[in-house]
């Protein structure tokens, strides 16, 4: 059965883990040693802890609002040890083969070669910055809303970061397949396109890209190719499409904007009636996701001459590789029935 991974359809909407109805920031923070200081607080105490857990809970609602996608095509390690560049070794040429050992006969052995691709862990911020206004208005509302808003920031990254290569890869005409015509309809020449697509990828001589496949569109595109690949064609029965077992995966991707101050960062999204049919069968060697640290949060550096009062800042360090060339058939969707 294949599956169909929507951002609309993984959405999870939380409410906001407020603290009991008569909690006081500012009363809180008039009580500490140190009068105003929100880092006094934060450091230890039942309300550290409730403040760090509502916090760890805020960020993971965002990102329960804006959920990751990427997971169904990468082979992701997750692992401390990772060093600051990954060398990624591969298989001799003729891979693993189990041969009979005849009398007299001997094992033949594979191979592994040098590393000939290195990923690079590359480290990516983000922070926020706590007011002395929070304190004095008791703002913390507002301060919940922030952090939400970082969970979704963070997911929206990984998944740019990871599909951003399939998207932008310029493919030749060994990787491409035009849009069918001439079927009797849309959802025929649809079917007709993917199954022309998986076919061309099957026959490549030089790269070859056997299923299962992930098909990653834009979701504007999702009710037509939900059509074709659970359309018979040759006595107009809405059963399941002979393309349609392959197909593991349908994806659906447009992208993600975010805003910060006066700075505005817009993640491209599948282009409409453009989709990519992406080979899962060797994806541990073609689309690699290396993540040394997830999402890490550290606090500090008060700052009086712009009252701040208490920065939080979150990094993660991950790498990927991604080999478009022998996995991604890009398809031309058809957009009309003619």
């Amino acid at each position: 059965m294949t599956e169909f991974v929507m951002r609309e359809k993984l959405v999870k909407q939380k409410p906001s883990l407020s603290f009991a109805p008569d909690f006081d920031l500012r009363k809180v923070t008039t009580e500490v040693k140190t009068p105003g200081i929100i880092a006094e607080f934060i450091g230890t105490g039942d309300f550290a802890s409730q403040w760090n857990e509502r916090r760890i809970y805020e960020v993971n609602a965002g990102r329960d609002q804006e959920p990751v996608i990427y997971d169904r095509i990468y082979d992701v390690i997750t692992d401390a040890s990772l060093p600051e560049t990954v060398n990624i070794y591969r298989l001799g040429p003729a891979g693993v083969i189990f041969e009979e050992i005849k009398e007299g006969g001997e094992v033949k052995f594979i191979t592994v070669q040098s590393g000939e691709i290195t990923v690079p862990i590359k480290q990516y911020a983000a922070g926020l910055e706590y007011t002395k206004k929070l304190r004095l208005y008791n703002q913390t509302w507002n301060v919940s809303v922030a952090e939400r808003q970082a969970g979704i920031a963070y997911n929206a990254l990984l998944n740019h970061v990871h599909l951003n290569p399939i998207l932008a890869y310029s493919y030749a005409a060994a990787n491409q397949t035009a849009a069918a015509s001439g079927q009797g309809g849309l959802v025929q020449n649809m079917q007709k396109t993917i199954a022309d697509a998986i076919a061309n990828a099957q026959n490549d001589s030089t790269n070859p890209r056997p299923g299962p496949y992930a098909l990653l569109i834009n979701p504007a595109n999702v009710y037509d190719v939900d059509k074709a690949l659970r359309y018979r064609i040759q006595d107009g029965i809405d059963e399941i499409s002979p393309v349609f077992g392959v197909i593991q995966t349908v994806i659906g991707y447009n992208g993600w904007t975010g805003v910060r101050g006066k700075k505005t960062v817009t993640y491209a999204g599948v282009t409409a009636n453009t989709a990519y049919l992406i080979s899962l069968n060797r994806r541990f060697e073609d689309f690699r996701s290396f993540f040394k640290q997830t999402l890490d949060m550290a606090m500090g550096n008060p700052d009086v001459s712009r009252f701040i009062e208490e920065q939080i800042v979150w990094d993660v360090h991950f790498g990927i590789y991604a080999n478009p060339i022998a996995a991604v058939e890009e398809i031309t969707l058809p957009t009309s029935g003619a």
